[in-house]
């Protein structure tokens, strides 16, 4: 029998060739690395996706607090952060009861719509030699009423889920407030070395940048277009208005399909509640125009290189992102896709798939949230 000492041991081991991985190899383990973390993220999304969101709120209430904290010297921090809070609080209560009452009225209402809707359908199959056509017969046919109940229930499923996770979101983001003073000394132990250490830091802000620029900007283009919105649909005389005008508000925070349908469904409830159909063309080009021109224009200049995603990679991440975390998922479907190129560009092994979802091919940004012209050292 042999014994083998530990020095020994050490010595034969180091002996031993290692040969590299193969990049057939790594990118097979890349693969199911991504795989396995997907489906964890979808297994424990009712875990995850609140306090994701509550990491969101959280970016939101801070940038706001420093905002009104950098108005003057004089404002203490604890005093921006509670009006901060208060202002959120606020606006999200005002949404929960705007949403209730409008709920209520379009129940009431559900019968008119429905004759609106005959009406309509008779008119058309009159245009198209279709005289004994009606709105019994397309649903019929196509599955009308159940497509629209899956997209009203979709989005008031949504929003429903989303408030009967408020009191855990809440206790998150207070809990994040606490936390937040101690950020420093856990960075200071996770990484000893100064070096790596500051690496860290700054892909760190380079992150918070991103995502408070986003929700910034997000907020100011999503008010322009409900402002423009809602001052032309009681104009044109659209019942629940206020209502329409937070669906715009909340929809244009998904990339791409929020805008789409919050066009759509404004436009599809004055289809049934407007007798001229001149009103309808010109609701429609009103809210169509004001997506077009603010999110061509205004958006751009103002988001600059923050997200730094083609237009590509948007509307697959709002795929993935909405499959595995629904509503959630959709809603914060650009911030959670900038983190991981921001995060995967620190690595060589997985560097190039950041710089596949790149909007340029250069995924590295500094603390500002502009691209470096040199790529820093990864971690």
């Amino acid at each position: 029998m042999v014994f083998f000492t530990i020095p020994r041991y050490h010595r034969l081991m180091a002996e031993i060739p290692v040969k590299p991985i193969d990049n057939t190899t790594r990118s097979a383990l890349l693969v199911l690395a991504a795989i396995a973390m997907g489906w964890t993220l979808y297994v424990t999304r009712d875990l995850v996706a609140p306090f994701a969101l509550a990491v969101f709120f959280w970016l939101a209430i801070d940038a706001l607090a420093r905002w009104i904290d950098g108005l003057s010297p004089r404002i203490p921090y604890w005093f921006a952060l509670t009006v901060a809070a208060v202002v959120t609080v606020g606006l999200l209560a005002g949404l929960v009861f705007v949403v209730a009452d409008t709920v209520g009225d379009v129940v009431d209402e559900a019968p008119r719509y429905g004759e609106r809707l005959n009406e309509l359908v008779r008119e058309g199959g009159a245009l198209v030699g279709q005289d004994d056509l009606n709105f019994t017969v397309m649903n019929e046919r196509f599955g009308l009423s159940a497509r629209l109940e899956g997209i009203i229930g979709g989005f008031a499923q949504a929003i429903s889920g989303v408030l009967s996770d408020a009191v855990l979101i809440a206790i998150y983001v207070v809990f994040l407030f606490v936390a937040q003073a101690s950020f420093p000394a856990k960075m200071d132990n996770l990484f000893p070395d100064k070096t790596r250490r500051d690496r860290a830091a700054r892909t760190g802000e380079s992150i918070r940048h991103s995502i408070e620029q986003y929700i910034s900007v997000q907020t100011i283009v999503s008010l322009i277009q409900t402002v423009i919105s809602y001052v032309a649909m009681v104009a044109l005389g659209l019942e629940n208005a206020l209502f329409w005008a937070l669906v715009i508000f909340i929809m244009n925070y998904i990339p791409i399909v929020g805008g789409i349908v919050a066009v759509a469904l404004p436009v599809m409830f004055g289809l049934v509640e407007f007798d001229e159909i001149w009103r309808v063309f010109a609701l429609g080009g009103i809210l169509f125009g004001a997506q077009f021109i603010v999110s061509n224009t205004v958006q751009p200049k103002m988001m600059g290189d923050s997200m730094n995603m083609s237009a590509l990679v948007v509307v697959l991440s709002l795929t993935v992102w909405t499959a595995l975390w629904g509503g959630v998922g959709a809603f914060l479907s650009a911030p959670l896709t900038v983190i991981m190129m921001i995060i995967l560009a620190q690595f060589p092994t997985s560097r190039w798939i950041a710089v596949l979802l790149s909007a340029d091919g250069d995924p590295d940004m500094d603390g500002d949230g502009k691209q470096d012209k040199a790529p820093m050292p990864s971690l």
